[in-house]
Parts: C-alpha cells; sequence; structure tokens
C-alpha cells in the first residue's frame, strides 16, 4: 500500500505552530499522524482537537480557525490518498476558511440582535461548507 502524501503534512506543521500558543491543546497533536491512515482516524482527531477546545475554553476566531485547520487537514490527507485534483484541494480550504468571515459577519450582526449564540451558528456554517465541499469533490 503506497500512501501518497503531498499537501497534508505542512498544514501538520501549521496547525502545531498555532497549537504552540495553546500548551494545554498540544496532546491532541498525538493522534495527528493516525489522519494519514484513514478517514475514521481523522474523524476521531477532529473531534479530540474540539473536545480540547471546548474543555479549555478555546473560542472566538482562534478556536475557529483551529477548526478549520484541522478540517482542512484531514481533508487534504485524504485528497492526498485518493490522489485528487489541486482544484479539490483548493475547493476544500477555500469552503473551510469562509466560516472566518462569516463568524465575524454573525459577530457583527449579534450586536443587535439578543442571545445570539456566534460561535454555535459559525461552526453550523463550517460545517454545512465542509458538506457543500465533499459534494463538490465527490466523483
Amino acid at each position: 500500500m503506497k500512501i501518497g502524501i503531498r499537501f497534508s503534512p505542512i498544514l501538520l506543521i501549521v496547525m502545531a505552530i498555532v497549537l504552540l500558543n495553546y500548551r494545554e491543546i498540544l496532546p491532541v497533536l498525538v493522534l495527528a499522524p493516525l489522519v494519514f491512515l484513514s478517514y475514521f482516524f481523522g474523524t476521531l482527531f477532529l473531534v479530540a482537537l474540539i473536545g480540547f477546545l471546548v474543555y479549555y475554553k478555546v473560542g472566538s476566531i482562534e478556536g475557529l480557525f483551529l477548526v478549520a485547520l484541522g478540517l482542512i487537514f484531514i481533508e487534504s490527507a485524504y485528497l492526498d490518498r485518493e490522489k485528487a485534483p489541486r482544484e479539490h484541494y483548493l475547493i476544500v480550504t477555500v469552503a473551510s476558511l469562509l466560516a472566518i468571515p462569516t463568524y465575524i459577519l454573525i459577530a457583527g450582526l449579534s450586536a443587535v440582535m439578543p442571545k445570539f449564540e456566534v460561535t454555535a451558528i459559525a461552526v453550523l456554517v463550517l460545517l454545512s461548507l465542509y458538506l457543500f465541499s465533499r459534494m463538490v469533490t465527490r466523483d
């Protein structure tokens, strides 16, 4: 079995650098190499990352960026294994990172809307963008 790794290790390095600011979350990187083996392990890694972020109360733009980065990481590892075209990497990256301007927009709206859970809606938007990117990149 040959594993074609092209782009995903770069994201792992970026994620490790970002997580250096959150030393209590660094242990989640122990699960990161498993992402290269299967999509299931990638999902476990993402769930663990989100769990650590919630437990240590890392929210706002930083938390959303780390979740988006984790999502791009597991998707790019999957795309590496499938030897996907470069356009698929771009679609996944753009779709995931679009959650950040959406979060900023929702945060601005929350100033005038009472009891508006900004982080939850931004994560829902991130997940919908993720599902959209999965549908677009399927052959």
